[in-house]
């Protein structure tokens, strides 16, 4: 169980502050980019400051998840938290596809799902759609990184993720809690799939860092016979990113992992950590 980059900073990042930087550029994704920027400059102030990187997470519990098949709820929380390999039978969970559902709700807004998959994959065509709630179920737009094979959502592991939405309010399901929900279904039921862990992603402080750099990388390997002030733009994106680090490294204790054994997620006690905790003492790691 690694951590994941591409979890903590994506393009959609990018885009929110330069509107066409994908076109502008002739690029598909900003991946390798992304990744110097967290290789090459996050990771070595992490590791300086006291940091342990390895243990940096997007992935938080989720607070309630419930499977809705058949008009019928299960608790599956416990099932996507522990690190058991596909004990979470996509198959049966999306038996009457469209209809049955997988709701994940969580104490705060969050702008993905992490799903872990081991060899039970689908091989079926099918399409994945998530909505959030707003006083009624509001379909996102998704990037389902669980496409592994074209047309066929669950057939890996990996991010679905969004925007997240201004109109998401909380609400309670099956007498939970008022918690922040979406809504999975899928077109077809996916045969054979099943997850192990399914985790809520949410926004980390080291985002706009990241972005900041990120964008600093791209700027400064413009083309020089392209119109535009790149190098202006470049040394912008640099003070900025620095700045932000700065303003980060005080709050990102509730961050990091200090399970032991790792569970590859944060859950709500780790949550609270402070900076100073997690960077001078690990005061929750225990076997």
């Amino acid at each position: 169980m690694a951590w994941a980059p591409n979890d903590l900073c994506n393009d959609v990042d990018l885009v929110a502050y330069e509107t066409a930087i994908l076109t502008q550029f002739g690029q598909t994704d900003w991946i390798p980019k992304r990744s110097k920027a967290i290789e090459d400059w996050l990771a070595p102030i992490l590791r300086g400051q006291g940091y342990p990187i390895e243990r940096l997470r997007t992935r938080y519990e989720a607070d309630k998840v419930y499977g809705y098949t058949g008009s019928v709820y299960t608790d599956a929380t416990s099932v996507v938290r522990d690190t058991t390999v596909d004990d979470l039978n996509l198959a049966t969970v999306f038996a009457t596809a469209g209809s049955d559902s997988l709701y994940i709700g969580s104490t705060q807004q969050f702008r993905g799902l992490s799903v872990r998959m081991h060899e039970a994959v689908n091989a079926t065509a099918s399409v994945l759609s998530v909505a959030s709630w707003a006083d009624n179920w509001i379909p996102l737009t998704l990037d389902d990184g669980t496409v592994k094979v074209v047309g066929k959502t669950f057939s890996g592991g990996g991010a679905v993720t969004w925007r997240v939405p201004f109109t998401w309010v909380k609400r309670s399901i099956n007498g939970s809690d008022p918690l922040y929900w979406v809504k999975v279904t899928v077109s077809v039921t996916p045969a054979s799939a099943k997850a192990g862990q399914i985790g809520v992603i949410r926004r980390s402080a080291l985002c706009a860092p990241v972005t900041y750099r990120t964008l600093t990388l791209i700027m400064r390997e413009a083309p020089t016979g392209g119109a535009g002030p790149w190098a202006e733009k470049a040394a912008w994106y640099e003070r900025e990113a620095d700045a932000a680090l700065q303003r980060a490294l005080s709050i990102i204790g509730g961050e990091f992992e200090t399970d032991v054994p790792p569970t590859d997620q944060i859950s709500e006690e780790e949550s609270g950590q402070t900076s100073a905790e997690v960077a001078g003492g690990w005061r929750m790691e225990r076997a």
